[in-house]
């Protein structure tokens, strides 16, 4: 009787164990950072395939912007069918925060998404981007959290300015140097997760972000973090700054960039 019960415990454990590893359980632990082949590279790709419509000079180019969107993947589906549906837009930038926890699992349902939008997307780290292995996720699936590039001559940096959840201080001589050769573009964008007014800088890393946008005369500082539309010359200076609006509230903005002007569209779908 007793060798009997012993088995049925032994095959009650193995078929747990078969249980668990079709739902892919281990694979799928809060914590993993096994990313994918498939989901490798995607800023890579994604910029190529951006650059191959790039061969022609335009009046004009039009970008969407959104940010923080979390685990609100019902509202950021919406966002995508109300882009689609415009056949106006070059390429989307996610400016920060597309995973909440940092998980693996959420890095993947936001691509999942992402990848319907029928332009190129491109990514800026977030502070929640951070959280758990978020950090070796990202850079596994999305590659260097400062970069930039040219489109249509225009200048676009992408920055990394997380403070807390990243336990370093944002490189703000490599935004310098990149502004460096801003002077040659005909619009200047930098984007950051976190504004300068946000609460992770200190005083002296709001002066220096500050000073480095009039310096080199940015024409607008983009960012999300603070889940509200906000639009102006923040500090009073003529420099202005751009806060999008997060998914969750279904709104992103679209900046019309041309030769003579900078246009911000607050989006509401």
């Amino acid at each position: 009787m007793r060798k009997i019960t012993r088995f049925v415990k032994l095959v009650l454990i193995l078929s747990i164990l078969g249980i668990l590893g079709r739902c892919d359980y281990f694979e799928y632990s809060p914590y993993a950072a096994n990313v994918k082949d498939e989901y490798k590279n995607i800023q890579h790709i994604n910029f190529n395939n951006l650059l191959k419509t790039d061969s022609v000079q335009r009046e004009e180019i039009k970008f969407a912007v959104i940010a923080d969107s979390h685990h609100n993947y019902h509202e950021l589906n919406e966002a995508i069918v109300n882009l689609n549906n415009r056949n106006d837009i070059d390429f989307v930038i996610a400016n920060g925060d597309i995973a909440d926890h940092g998980y693996l699992k959420e890095y993947e349902l936001f691509h999942e998404q992402m990848k319907k939008l029928k332009v190129p997307y491109l990514t800026v780290i977030g502070n929640h981007d951070y959280k758990s292995n978020g950090e070796v996720i990202y850079k596994q699936m999305y590659g260097d959290f400062n970069y930039s590039f040219a489109y249509n001559n225009n200048l676009f940096i992408l920055f990394d300015d997380v403070f807390w959840e990243s336990n370093k201080n944002p490189d703000f001589d490599w935004l310098e140097n990149e502004l460096n050769n801003s002077s040659k573009y005909e619009n200047v964008f930098v984007l950051c997760h976190i504004p300068p007014y946000g609460e992770q800088y200190d005083d002296e890393s709001e002066e220096r972000y500050k000073a480095l946008m009039i310096q080199y005369d940015v024409d607008l500082s983009i960012h999300g973090h603070i889940h509200r539309f906000e639009y102006g010359y923040y500090y009073g200076d003529g420099m202005n700054y751009l806060a999008v609006e997060s998914i969750m509230d279904k709104e992103y903005a679209i900046i019309t960039a041309s030769e003579y002007e900078v246009e911000v569209e607050q989006i509401k779908y």
